[in-house]
């Protein structure tokens, strides 16, 4: 049940009213025979009604209109006590009051999502009036003992706990201290440095009928010779130029100029720039189309309050994940290869809150292990209806 409801509530898309539009008014009749056509200044301007007054916004009801102990959801001709009993079956439910119904929308609604307006509630309440509806005809039949419904509410069980735990590791970890910010800015000083880079391209000839390829001995000497004369005090502009038209690219020649750039904005080949002091020239860096020379022109490190939220973001990242395998790996399965066979060779998946597995579809509850399979149909009569594993 809760994990039909909280699909109903995750899945609930609040919608905006449009702004109305206004009726368009009909074309003049024609004139008559005879009759001259009116100029524009002789017809009369047509009075457009005004536009309808602006709906006032919705509110949730009060304690002062609905109090807490009234019930706002009745299912009249619910729960009639069996014959030759005076008392409700047990776990039927009549009604609800207020303070009920919201206790219940309260726990099934996500953390990070806002009260639900007016007119979903309503909707809520109506198909939660179905629901159990046909739950207490369930369990009229008895169906709540069926040993299968047993297995499937334990493993909802289990996977409803799992989700809960992530919230709730998710909100722990949440919001780093400011002391832990500063520890990690003060561990990782390379992170959140800024340099101002000067960069040289020396384009490789891309072999066609006009600029056949060149061996890349000759390819990688001429870029060690622009390097060179860079180091010698030649102007970066105009080696780039030279660089470009020696190797006939498209485009013309590229700016020189890259800016201040920190650490994980550029190739990761090349992220030694960042150990280099101000005005020291990198070693030449190779890729399958050009090779890439640059130039420190100054460093800074960047004050810890321009990267504050962002080392909090890292340090949620990393402490929720932290928790999460710490959990994990407090426990080894181990499964009988003579029944499931032998296992596949891959990558382990960590499974983080919120976030669906890598390399594979989306988990069924962050952190929640993946539903079983159906049971395998009779090869005599497939089954029809039936129900699907819980998600």
């Amino acid at each position: 049940m809760a994990l039909v409801m909280s699909c109903a509530l995750t899945c609930a898309c609040y919608s905006q009213d449009a702004s109305p539009q206004q009726p368009q008014q009909p074309p003049p009749p024609p004139p008559a025979a005879g009759n001259p056509s009116p100029t524009p200044a002789q017809n009369a301007t047509p009075t457009l009604p005004p536009p309808p007054a602006p709906k006032p916004p919705a509110t949730l009801p009060s304690t002062a209109v609905v109090p807490l102990d009234t019930p706002v959801l009745t299912l009249k001709g619910a729960c009639k006590p069996k014959a030759g009993t005076t008392t409700p079956p047990a776990g039927c439910v009549s009604s609800l009051t207020r303070a009920q119904f919201e206790k219940l929308t309260k726990a099934l609604t996500p953390p990070d999502r806002p009260a639900m307006p007016p007119d979903v509630l309503r909707n809520f309440a109506t198909q939660y009036a179905k629901l159990l509806t046909f739950a207490d005809a369930a369990r009229e039949m008895g169906l709540e003992n069926d040993p299968r419904v047993q297995q499937i509410l334990t493993f909802a069980k289990n996977q409803i706990l799992t989700e809960t735990l992530n919230q709730h590791i998710t909100e722990e970890y949440s919001h780093p201290t400011d002391q832990q910010i500063e520890a990690y800015y003060n561990a990782n000083p390379k992170k959140y440095v800024e340099a101002t880079l000067v960069r040289i391209i020396v384009p490789k000839a891309n072999g066609a009928p006009d600029n056949p390829k060149r061996p890349d001995e000759e390819e990688k000497a001429y870029a060690e010779q622009i390097k060179a004369r860079w180091v010698a005090g030649e102007d970066p502009d105009k080696l780039q130029k030279e660089a470009s038209e020696h190797a006939k690219a498209p485009g013309g020649s590229p700016s020189v100029n890259m800016g201040a750039r920190r650490p994980g904005t550029l190739p990761e080949a090349h992220e030694s720039v960042f150990d280099l002091k101000a005005g020291e020239t990198s070693a030449v860096f190779a890729d399958p189309a050009a090779f890439y020379i640059y130039k420190v022109v100054s460093v800074r490190q960047v004050p810890l309050s321009d990267v504050k939220s962002t080392i909090s973001s890292t340090l949620q990242r990393q402490m929720i994940t932290d928790k999460i395998q710490q959990i994990q790996n407090a426990v080894t399965p181990e499964l009988n290869e003579t029944y499931f066979g032998p296992a596949p060779t891959q990558v382990p998946t960590t499974i983080i809150p919120g976030r669906p597995p890598r390399g594979g579809p989306p988990a069924p509850g962050a952190g929640a292990p993946p539903p079983p399979p159906p049971p395998p149909a009779p090869q005599q009569q497939p089954q029809q209806n039936a129900p699907a594993p819980p998600q």
